[in-house]
């Protein structure tokens, strides 16, 4: 079954459907709409309030998040606004598949992410829950407290190494680290594969199955830290990854991460296949926004002058031959003028003259 059809099916016209609108401090407003008509992957819509809260904007390009069936059997799909007007009738065109509630823990993606794990002591699950509840806490404090202030989210890349695990004390708390500010500035960012439900990325630390680790994430658009509990899945030795130190292929499940948190990362995931998406799309119309599209579509381009460049010698060779022909015929068989007549005629009068002596 097509995407335009699957459309269809899950977004008949009359059906209740929730809207997703992204919000700039990464949360989601919802609300819920009725399909007033779809036409292929084209959706109107009109939403169930007048007039939506000051923080909540709706433009044009702007991605928005389709969810319907029931508990337990849910789905969601992307949308992009594509037309502007009243902000209660809204014009959207389905993009991306469908993907059920029971596959959305598990759409994941390759990415860079700036991530800080933990070795922890304590491993009951009921203190480190107590634990992640005290730490989401106290974060949402400090970001309640800085939310008028204005911080930079750049991040420095000083060096490529791994971060260096850390242990927690009897207390729950991180040596060295301050409970006030988190030091980002000088965390690499890690090749990871992330979903909502879990990660793999390359540790030193050789964990073992079912361990829990510690993890605070940096969502970098918009910026958000979020502190995950994660269970060990697997850990398998790592030896192309190099020589220097110890490397492990790490799996990670999520066991406690905020909803909020979770809708973070999964926003973040559809931001990097919309762009990956852009990029395709670019360098298809052999306009690459990095090197090897650019070598890619010169490529081709050097191909095609050399084909002008051969083609234009062979024209030139043809036509110069034509010339040098021409007046080397022009040469032997041009019309002879008056004086060189008369002077031939002299010169073969005397000829004949000087043969009869």
């Amino acid at each position: 079954m097509s995407d335009l059809e699957q459309y269809t099916r899950f977004f008949s016209v009359g059906i209740k459907v929730g809207v997703g609108i992204p919000l700039p401090n990464a949360e989601v407003f919802r609300d819920w709409a009725i399909i007033h008509n779809i036409d292929e992957d084209l959706v109107s819509l009109q939403l169930s309030r007048d007039v939506l809260p000051v923080s909540v904007k709706l433009q044009y390009g702007q991605i928005l998040e389709l969810r319907g069936g029931k508990e337990g059997a849910g789905y969601s799909c992307r949308a992009i606004i594509v037309s502007e007007g009243d902000s209660r009738e809204l014009l959207l065109r389905l993009i991306g598949e469908i993907v059920s509630d029971e596959l959305r823990e598990y759409y994941r993606i390759d990415a860079f992410l700036p991530i800080k794990y933990y070795v922890s002591r304590e491993q009951n699950i009921e203190v480190l829950h107590r634990q992640w509840e005290l730490r989401r806490a106290h974060r949402q404090q400090i970001e309640l407290e800085q939310k008028e202030k204005i911080w930079s989210s750049d991040l420095l890349s000083q060096s490529a190494d791994l971060p260096n695990e850390k242990i927690q004390d009897a207390e729950g708390r991180i040596a060295g680290e301050s409970e006030t500010a988190d030091s980002w500035d000088t965390i690499i960012p890690l090749a990871a594969n992330v979903s909502g439900g879990g990660i793999r990325l390359i540790t030193h630390q050789d964990f073992e199955n079912g361990e829990y680790v510690l993890l605070e994430i940096l969502v970098p658009s918009p910026r958000r830290v979020v502190d995950v509990i994660a269970r060990v899945i697997f850990a398998n030795r790592n030896f192309a990854a190099g020589s220097d130190q110890v490397y492990f292929n790490t799996g990670m499940q999520f066991v406690y991460i905020g909803e909020r948190e979770r809708d973070a990362i999964v926003n973040h995931i559809s931001n990097i296949q919309l762009k990956r998406i852009r990029q395709m799309r670019e360098r298809y119309l052999f306009r690459g926004v990095n090197g090897d599209d650019d070598k890619y579509a010169s490529g081709i381009f050097n191909a095609r002058s050399l084909v002008a460049w051969a083609v234009s010698a062979i024209v030139i060779t043809l036509i110069s031959a034509a010339l040098i022909n021409y007046f080397w015929g022009y040469a032997h068989n041009r019309p002879k003028g008056e004086i060189e007549m008369i002077f031939e005629d002299a010169i073969k009068k005397y000829q004949e003259k000087y043969n009869k002596y």
